[in-house]
């Protein structure tokens, strides 16, 4: 039989063990024992198979979830869960369609990358093979990682094969993302990725994702330091892409926000107001956003757009990560470090950029406000961040770190930047593991 015909079938068997699964942990760790795992290019297919699943599915609900309810989209239609979560405060129940999903599908690729950690020393193959495996099971378990504490107050670091995960908070969820990155990126050090392992996953730069998202999860960790060395590290002329055929890979964003007539779509102003609002001429506003005359018949009356950027058809790639959130991570580190030149200095440089590698490009002036102000300095990094890197799923962590002293209504808001800070967790979680804890108050 041709490799690519096992790969194809591999990779139908890893999506069949995905779809099977009815309990957030037992299926997931089983799948470990799949002699899928067990061979070179099993443990390939896997790569790309999980690669395939968080992109086309699991994105899904990491964008949409917190871009309901920090204002980024708009609901025009009557289904159940966006209304839920644009009403926010106590209303958000725990089997709201889209939590369940955005908990079950990030553990669900959790434990796929931790069953590809346990068993790939195990398995033959060259070198450079196995680095990239290695370091992009690494990389995966710390982005889902990352992406749970970004909407749950606590989350489990394992999975267990028993359903009973233990769960951690933030710094000690945060601290294992960065360790798990570390890893990798010695990995990667030690033995270059093959030309082998580059082939199976097209259009991404794993060196560079790596150092990204080490400046990230440093900057949300409060290592202000270790933020800007890993952000200085990411080469902002290279590009990192998930990749999508248009058919049976489609887009997520356009899944939801764009294909057929859809119920939820981007807000006028990407949803900021006052202060925030973007300023005219703006070139990241025509990138992003097309106008449109609909306006939200409830939820706030708030006027929508339709989705642009890289979101208007079902075969466009996604960025992994922006040059510009790079620029952003280091405005923020120094704005904290209290070096408020340098802060400002990045933030012009992601106002005035024109050459981004994307067509990410505000072209506008430099900042004209109070740079010796520390609260302006991040309000305007705040706003900054909102519009580059606009339905990135990264807007609810932003505003609670930005804005922490901001507490959300208990009742219905439609109208301010969040109306949570935390997720309920889902009932399906509640009911099989003894250690969930309790929901966050808001």
């Amino acid at each position: 039989m041709k490799t690519s015909n096992i790969k194809l079938l591999l990779i139908v068997a890893f999506v069949g063990i995905l779809s099977s699964c009815t309990k957030d942990f037992d299926n997931i760790n089983e799948a470990a024992d799949n002699q899928i795992f067990n061979t070179k290019a099993g443990l390939i297919a896997v790569t790309e198979g999980l690669n395939q699943h968080f992109t086309a599915t699991t994105l899904i609900r990491v964008v949409e979830v917190p871009g309901l309810t920090t204002r980024e989209f708009g609901n025009i239609g009557g289904f159940l869960t966006p209304m839920e979560l644009v009403s926010g405060g106590l209303l958000i129940p725990n089997d709201n369609a889209g939590i369940v999903d955005l908990w079950g599908n990030l553990l669900r690729d959790k434990g796929v990358a931790e069953a590809m950690i346990a068993n790939v020393d195990a398995v033959e193959m060259p070198d450079g093979t196995k680095s990239g495996i290695k370091a992009y099971a690494k990389f995966f378990k710390a982005i889902t990682l990352g992406y749970l504490i970004q909407n749950f107050e606590k989350v489990p670091i394992n999975n267990q094969s028993d359903g009973q995960a233990v769960f951690n908070d933030k710094a000690t969820v945060l601290a294992e993302c960065i360790s798990l990155l570390q890893s990798a990126k010695s990995d990667l050090t030690a033995n270059p990725i093959s030309a082998e392992f580059q082939a199976a996953l097209p259009g991404l730069n794993l060196p560079n994702m790596v150092n990204a998202f080490l400046a990230r999860y440093n900057l949300y960790a409060g290592n202000y330091d270790a933020a800007l060395t890993a952000a200085n590290a990411v080469d902002l002329a290279s590009k990192s892409e998930w990749k999508f055929d248009g058919s049976v890979n489609r887009n997520p964003v356009w899944n939801f926000a764009v294909n057929s007539a859809p119920d939820t779509k981007p807000q006028d102003n990407f949803g900021l107001t006052g202060i925030y609002v973007p300023e005219a001429g703006d070139g990241r506003i025509a990138f992003y956003l097309i106008p449109s005359p609909i306006v939200e018949t409830s939820f706030g009356l708030h006027g929508v757009e339709d989705a642009k950027g890289f979101f208007d058809t079902p075969s466009k790639s996604l960025p992994v990560y922006l040059p510009g959130e790079m620029m952003l991570i280091k405005a923020e580190a120094y704005a904290m470090k209290n070096d408020l030149p340098n802060a400002v200095a990045q933030i012009n440089l992601v106002r005035q950029k024109t050459n981004d590698v994307f067509g990410v490009n505000a072209g506008l002036g430099a900042w004209t406000g109070n740079a010796a102000n520390k609260t302006d300095v991040l309000n305007e990094i705040y706003k900054n961040r909102c519009i580059e890197l606009f339905m990135s799923g990264l807007r609810l962590e932003d505003s609670r770190r930005i804005h922490s002293s901001f507490v959300p209504s208990p009742a219905i808001d439609f109208y301010s930047e969040r109306n949570r800070n935390y997720y309920p967790y889902p009932y399906n979680e509640r009911t099989n593991n003894k250690n969930c804890p309790a929901d966050p108050s808001i």
